[in-house]
């Protein structure tokens, strides 16, 4: 099993058309570029994905392509969380069969299930495989809230070994690595990574990633130097793109990137909506900014401080 530690890619998902099949070749390029960068690995089928608008034969499917482009060259991790238990279960089964290294689940989402409940759903659903198991923690999309002393006891589960925080709440964060110092702590707001490493976060997984993936990890190294100038620069100009592409939708905003960069995305599923022509200017505007320049032998500038 490869490693569980440090950054990693919240794949998106390519399409044809708004309606139409994955993009198979596009998916391959996404893959085999992300695989070559200094990032350690994917996170697989999650939101940036856009799990909840495929079919669970689509997202079956997606799982096994990455795992297949891969070939063991990162670190898999498989997002197989759904309101149906019994769909993630299939599908975390699926990812262990596949190959993949971890697996991670939102929770049960929509009808406001009781802590204890989601508790004996998450003791169940890890123990569908021998994978190590990531909580998924997203309150401002799930609507489930918990306090660091229940991320605590999910952290206590048997295969659970951390959690994907993507949460404002630094300070619920810093109380849960006091509580758990041994957890796998992933920070999941690319535009508080450093904040987020400053209070304990072990690495991180974002969205932004697949298009900054080498300032991501700079970030990372000059904050372990201990160059504080160096790291809030780099997160600055991070902030700067992101900042557009929260204006214009983060992950239609990103296929935008994406395909811009070589590789068609295609579309958002419905109900998102398409980039107008304002929104596809101040992108550009952005990604000639702030998206990393390429220097002579091919190295992203930002890489250079890693």
């Amino acid at each position: 099993m490869n490693d569980l530690n440090g950054y990693f890619a919240a794949l998106p998902t390519p399409f044809t058309d708004r309606q139409g099949a994955i993009a198979e070749g596009s998916l391959d390029d996404l893959v085999e570029r992300l695989v070559t960068s200094h990032l350690s690995g994917l996170y697989v089928g999650g939101s940036t994905g856009e799990a909840f608008l495929l079919s669970e034969q689509e997202r079956a499917a997606l799982l096994r392509r990455v795992a297949r482009t891969c070939a063991g060259r990162s670190t898999l991790i498989a997002h197989v969380g759904d309101p149906d238990p019994a769909l993630s279960g299939r599908l975390a089964r699926l990812a262990a069969e596949a190959g993949y290294d971890a697996v991670s689940a939102v929770p049960p989402f929509y009808y406001r299930y009781g802590f204890e409940e989601i508790l004996r759903h998450y003791e169940w659903l890890a123990g569908q495989t021998d994978l190590p198991f990531l909580i998924y923690n997203f309150p401002a999309l799930s609507g489930v809230h918990w306090s660091a002393d229940q991320i605590a006891q999910l952290c206590d589960l048997p295969n659970v070994v951390g959690v994907k925080n993507t949460c404002g709440d630094l300070f619920a964060f810093e109380s849960l690595r006091r509580l758990r110092p041994e957890a796998r702590l992933f920070h999941g707001f690319d535009e508080t990574l450093l904040a987020g490493l400053s209070m304990g976060a072990d690495g991180g997984i974002g969205s932004t990633y697949n298009i900054q993936p080498d300032r991501i990890v700079a970030i990372d190294a000059a904050f372990r130097a201990g160059d504080m100038d160096t790291a809030r620069s780099l997160q600055a100009d991070a902030n700067a793109l992101i900042e557009a592409m929260v204006a214009a939708g983060v992950i239609p905003a990103l296929k935008y990137l994406l395909t811009r960069s070589g590789i068609p995305m295609g579309d958002c599923r419905p109900p998102f909506g398409q980039l107008d022509a304002d929104a596809r200017a101040a992108l550009d505007a952005a990604a000639d900014r702030y998206i990393p320049a390429v220097t002579p032998n091919g190295t992203d500038i930002a890489a250079e401080a890693i």
